[in-house]
C-alpha cells in the first residue's frame, strides 16, 4: 500500500492513472472505489483544493472513457464517482484547514443529512418513486421470463416484495453506503499522508475521533422520534448518522485494544463478527462513549506501556 501511495505522489499523470484505473475496477470488485478514493483524499491533503480537483477531472474522465468502451456509455460510472469524490474532496479540505478527525466526520454528518434531504427534494416521495421504478422491472422480468416457470417467478416475486419493503429506506441506505465509502477512503488517505510523511502520527490522531455529545443527542432524540412517529425520513436520518457512530465504535475497540495491548487476533475475530453480528453493538458503543469516555477509563494493564 506504501508503494502505491508513493506511487501516487510522483505527479499528476500517476495519480490519474492510479485513481481511474481503480474507480473502474470497482465494476469487478467494489471495494476498489475506496482505493480510487484515497487517491483523491491524499493528493487533496498533501496538496490542495486545485490539485485535488484537477486529479478529479482527469481521473473521473478516464474511468469513465474505460467504462464507455465496456458498457456503451459513461453516465453509470460518473453517477457512482460524483456522490463519493465531491463530498471526499469538500472532506480532505476540511481535515486539511483543521486537522482534525473530529472536526470532518462532523461535516460529514451534516453532508448526509443533507443528502437524505436531498432526495425528498428530487424525488418527492421516495419510496413511490421506487415502487414506479420496481413495477417496471417486474413487468420487464415477467415478460422475460420463460412461461411455466412458476418456480422461479415465485422467487422472482418474493425478491421484488422485499425491496418494496426496503423502499422508505432507500434514501438513508443510499448516502450511508456512499458516506462509508467517502469516510473509508479519506482515512486511508490520511493513513498514506501519514507513512509517508508523519510516520506514527495516523494512529494517535484516529484513535482519538470523537463525534461528541451534540451530535450523539441528535441522534438519540432522531431515533426516539422515529420510533415513535414511524416517520421514515427521521429513521432515514438515524441510518446515516449511525453509520458515523460505527465507524467512531470500529475506532474505539481499535483504541481500546492498543491501550491493553491486545493480540491482533482480537481484531480479526472483532472484524469477522462486526457485520453479522456486532454492527448495532458497535454503533451503540460509540453513541455511548460520548459520555462514557472509555478511552479514559481504561488503563493499561501492568507491566505495559
Amino acid at each position: 500500500m506504501q508503494a502505491l501511495a508513493t506511487f501516487v505522489m510522483r505527479g499528476r499523470s500517476p495519480a490519474a492513472l492510479v485513481a481511474a484505473t481503480a474507480a473502474t475496477l470497482f465494476w469487478l470488485f467494489p471495494p476498489f472505489l475506496i482505493i480510487a478514493g484515497a487517491v483523491v483524499a491524499l493528493v487533496t491533503l498533501r496538496q490542495g483544493a486545485v490539485e485535488g480537483a484537477l486529479l478529479m477531472a482527469l481521473a473521473g474522465l478516464g474511468a469513465a472513457g474505460l467504462t464507455w468502451l465496456a458498457l456503451d456509455s459513461p453516465w453509470p460510472m460518473l453517477r457512482v464517482l460524483l456522490p463519493c469524490w465531491l463530498p471526499l474532496w469538500l472532506l480532505a479540505l476540511v481535515l486539511r484547514a483543521t486537522v482534525s478527525l473530529t472536526r470532518t466526520l462532523q461535516v460529514a454528518a451534516l453532508l448526509g443529512l443533507l443528502g437524505v434531504s436531498g432526495f425528498y427534494l428530487l424525488l418527492g416521495d421516495p419510496a413511490a418513486w421506487w415502487d414506479g421504478l420496481l413495477d417496471r422491472l417486474q413487468q420487464d422480468l415477467t415478460t422475460l421470463a420463460p412461461a411455466g416457470q412458476t418456480a422461479d417467478r415465485a422467487m422472482l416475486d418474493q425478491l421484488l416484495a422485499l425491496l418494496r419493503s426496503w423502499a422508505p429506506f432507500l434514501p438513508g441506505q443510499v448516502v450511508s453506503a456512499a458516506l462509508l465509502v467517502v469516510v473509508l477512503a479519506l482515512l486511508l488517505g490520511r493513513w498514506w499522508q501519514a507513512r509517508l510523511f508523519n510516520p506514527g502520527g495516523f494512529r494517535p490522531e484516529c484513535h482519538e475521533l470523537r463525534l461528541g455529545r451534540p451530535l450523539a443527542a441528535l441522534t438519540l432524540a432522531l431515533f426516539g422520534a422515529a420510533m415513535l412517529s414511524g416517520w421514515p425520513a427521521l429513521a432515514n436520518a438515524v441510518l446515516v448518522l449511525g453509520t458515523l457512530y460505527t465507524v467512531q465504535g470500529v475506532v474505539l475497540v481499535h483504541a481500546i485494544l492498543f491501550k491493553l495491548q491486545g493480540s491482533p487476533a482480537w481484531l480479526l475475530l472483532f472484524y469477522l463478527l462486526l457485520i453479522p453480528l456486532l454492527s448495532q453493538l458497535v454503533m451503540a458503543l460509540g453513541v455511548a462513549d460520548a459520555w462514557a469516555d472509555f478511552r479514559a477509563r481504561i488503563r493499561p494493564r501492568p507491566g505495559k506501556r
